[in-house]
């Protein structure tokens, strides 16, 4: 029996290793929770769709091996677009593996006839690297 006051959620992860260009997106292969009707993920695309009003928490936790030295990043694109914050880096060697993850929230307005304010997020990767793990997961708070 499903609960009509559960909020809309989505748990998306991938689990085998993929190798990503430098600003490349991240796939995510599994959901592993996807409820209510306000958060869409297709398994295996790198897009989170948000189609209603609301304030969303969304997490980020990466796994990755970069190709070179230097600074790497995960980055949240809502729309395309860097949003501010939603970002983690680290300095990294090549071949040593790194745990970044971040927190944000994103607020999606109303839409209209004229007006479409669907968010679509994706997590980009600055640099060359192998992902190893990723989750994404996005909840509906208010």
């Amino acid at each position: 029996m499903v609960n009509i006051h559960d909020k809309s959620a989505l748990e998306a992860v991938t689990t085998t290793d993929q190798v990503v260009v430098a600003d490349g997106l991240l796939n995510f292969d599994t959901n592993t929770v996807l409820s209510g009707c306000s958060i869409t993920h297709i398994a295996g695309s790198n897009t989170v769709r948000i189609g209603k009003r609301g304030l969303y928490m969304v997490a980020v936790n990466v796994d990755l091996t970069p190709t070179a030295a230097g600074d790497i990043a995960i980055q949240l694109l809502n729309n395309g677009v860097v949003v501010p914050g939603a970002l983690a880096t680290v300095t990294g060697a090549a071949g040593d593996t790194y745990s970044l993850a971040f927190t944000a929230l994103v607020r999606v307005l109303p839409s209209c006839c004229v007006i479409d304010n669907t968010s679509n997020l994706q997590v980009q990767v600055t640099a060359a690297g192998t992902v190893t793990n990723a989750n994404i997961v996005v909840v509906k708070e208010a």
